[in-house]
């Protein structure tokens, strides 16, 4: 595998050498909760939280497997939270490699998954036209952490003036709106009838939904101190003045032999349109889908296999190393008070 950050390359090098984090200093604590907004619309949420005194166990995520602290109540104060945010279609459990790290390392991390469209909620209740449905999305992340923090149990451990966003695919796009980033749907429609779309997948889901009013993107109430997106989806929805309202400082990883999106549109564009925003592009055949668990499930995404990488790429490799990455960026931007 090889991996290169676009102009920062001393940022992957620190964080994987002489510079990498602190061994882990907690259990991975975690909860499943579910919830409804104040119009009655379900929200699935998973807690990732550092845990004393309880020993973590492997723990079934459905597709994949992971090692957790159930059971177990919130360690320490004033803890930075990270809102996590899935692919299309996807559940927030999806990316378990990520969240347990840095529950591990201090961190609460809520995962928000989204009827309609992700099957944390069952099959029968998916409709490929919620895709698009971004503000359902941004509303629930809205009512998500709003929930967290009206909870006693949790909210006297959190500090909400340091708040992270994480997100892959369209979860990548999802926090950059969250960010403050203004979503142009039609420029994606007009990208979506062009030669050089011919062959991303992201244009074959439907896409009408996004152009629905009630289906405009909201961002936080709160201020946002760090995003992260990983191999972000609709980079054509997005322009530089459309960016401007993104203050926080930010963190694109992308696949440069993309399986499934065109890399120049999507995170190659973000990086391009966010000039001081850190890159790391993979460079060794790692695809959409290296950014899901580990797993063997036999599923594909629109003929692209969710748990099968190209010969040569290890998955757990590629999360160890970005698992350092995207730690040692968190622990810079939200580790201090702004």
């Amino acid at each position: 595998m090889r991996l290169y950050a676009v102009s920062m390359l001393a940022l992957f090098v620190a964080a994987c050498v002489g510079l990498a984090p602190a061994p882990k200093a907690f259990s991975a604590g975690y909860q499943s909760i579910r919830m409804t907004d104040a119009n009655q619309r379900p929200i699935a949420l998973d807690l990732w939280f550092p845990a004393d005194g309880v020993a973590e166990a492997e723990h079934n995520y459905g597709i994949s497997k992971g090692s957790v602290a159930t059971g177990a109540s919130i360690a320490g104060d004033h803890l930075p939270i990270v809102l996590l945010s899935h692919g299309a279609m996807g559940a927030a459990v999806n990316y378990a490699w990520i969240a347990e790290t840095l529950a591990r390392h201090g961190y609460v991390v809520l995962g928000v998954s989204h009827f309609g469209e992700s099957p944390a909620f069952g099959p029968s209740t998916i409709n490929p036209i919620n895709v698009s449905h971004f503000g359902d999305r941004t509303r629930d992340f809205k009512a998500g952490l709003a929930y967290l923090l009206s909870q006693p149990g949790y909210a006297s451990h959190l500090d909400a003036d340091r708040l992270g966003l994480l997100g892959h695919s369209s979860g990548g796009t999802t926090v950059m709106m969250l960010a403050g980033g203004k979503f142009l749907p039609a420029d994606i429609a007009a990208y979506c009838r062009t030669d050089a779309a011919r062959g991303d997948k992201s244009c074959s889901y439907p896409t009408v939904g996004a152009m629905d009013p009630k289906q405009t993107p909201e961002t936080l109430d709160l201020h946002v101190s760090a995003v992260v997106a990983l191999d972000p989806a609709l980079g054509m929805g997005f322009s530089k003045d459309s960016l401007a309202g993104v203050t926080a400082p930010v963190l694109v990883i992308g696949s440069e032999q993309n399986d499934f999106l065109h890399f120049d549109t999507h995170a190659g564009r973000l990086m391009g349109l966010l000039p001081s925003a850190e890159r790391v592009t993979l460079q060794g055949g790692e695809g959409h889908f290296v950014y899901v668990d580990v797993c063997d499930a036999p599923i594909q995404a629109l003929g692209v296999p969710l748990c099968k990488d190209r010969a040569g790429v290890d998955r757990a490799k590629v999360h160890e190393q970005l698992n350092a990455t995207i730690l040692a960026f968190f622990n810079r931007t939200l580790r201090t008070k702004r």
